[in-house]
């Protein structure tokens, strides 16, 4: 199915947000949902456990600086996947719903049909509205999420594709580090 990229959200998150929401991308909002959150309010909802657990913890690194206001992963299906944008968004909430470290945190899903492959948009708030705990990756997250796409794909005979390569198996121009140091020093190799 379809591979994942995740990137932090440090100053755009109103701006994330209505990227993903657009109509246009969207079929007129009817891709659109929340997981913990209403998609009519997100931004708000955001925003106001952030606050919230800014104010009863007094620790002032919920909001605003050069924090993480949120994670935006993106997932991409193959051009040859038939795949409806319905069973995509279906699938999109669905790995929202089963990934484990999202458990206690806004995730607002839209699912985009306006270009050549459909591919989904997750924005996950950095802080918990049940405890007020910041969202952490650990690498068993990631790997429970990968997994867990994967085995989304194969029940449903889409495209899996193998780590660093595209659909077609080529190998991915992307730069790709599971470290951010590593990340770091190729970016700068590559310049």
């Amino acid at each position: 199915m379809a591979y994942t990229r995740i990137h932090p959200i440090k100053t755009t998150l109103n701006k994330a947000l209505a990227y993903i929401e657009n109509p246009d991308k969207t079929s007129g909002y009817m891709l659109v949902s929340g997981y913990n959150c209403d998609p009519v309010s997100a931004s708000l909802d955001f925003a106001m456990t952030a606050e919230l657990a800014e104010r009863v913890s007094g620790n002032y690194t919920k909001t605003g600086g050069a924090n993480v206001l949120a994670e935006h992963m993106i997932q991409s299906f193959s051009y040859d996947d038939k795949i409806t944008p319905e069973q995509a968004h279906r699938n999109a909430i669905e790995l929202a719903e089963n990934t484990r470290a999202w458990r206690g945190f806004e995730v607002l899903i839209a699912t985009h049909v306006d270009r050549g492959h459909i591919h989904s948009h997750f924005i996950v708030n950095s802080v918990s509205y049940e405890d007020g705990h910041k969202l952490r990756w650990s690498k068993h997250d990631l790997k429970d999420l990968k997994e867990r796409n994967d085995e989304q794909c194969l029940e449903q005979g889409l495209h899996v594709t193998e780590k660093g390569k595209t659909f077609s198996g080529d190998a991915r121009e992307d730069t790709v580090a599971y470290k951010k140091d590593t990340y770091q020093l190729l970016k700068q190799a590559e310049k």
